[in-house]
């Protein structure tokens, strides 16, 4: 094996390694996003339940007070 040989192939391992770690650095920047978008994506499921909660106390009322008209019950 020759100097240039080595030396050649030691810019090439440190070119593919170069490579790895710019590859690992957009991927780490990728997870993060990701990882933003699923905190997101629970705090809006939280406010939908709890909005879906709220739709269904008035639907709930909303029966009763149907109920009572159509039953003539004095309401309570």
């Amino acid at each position: 094996m020759t100097p240039n040989n080595g030396s050649s192939r030691l810019d090439r391992i440190e070119e593919n390694l170069e490579k790895l770690v710019g590859i690992v650095e957009r991927l780490a920047d990728h997870v993060h996003l990701v990882d933003e978008s699923l905190a997101h994506l629970a705090q809006s499921q939280l406010k939908l339940a709890e909005a879906q909660n709220q739709t269904e106390e008035r639907l709930n009322a909303l029966i009763a007070v149907v109920d009572d008209i159509v039953r003539r019950r004095p309401p309570a």
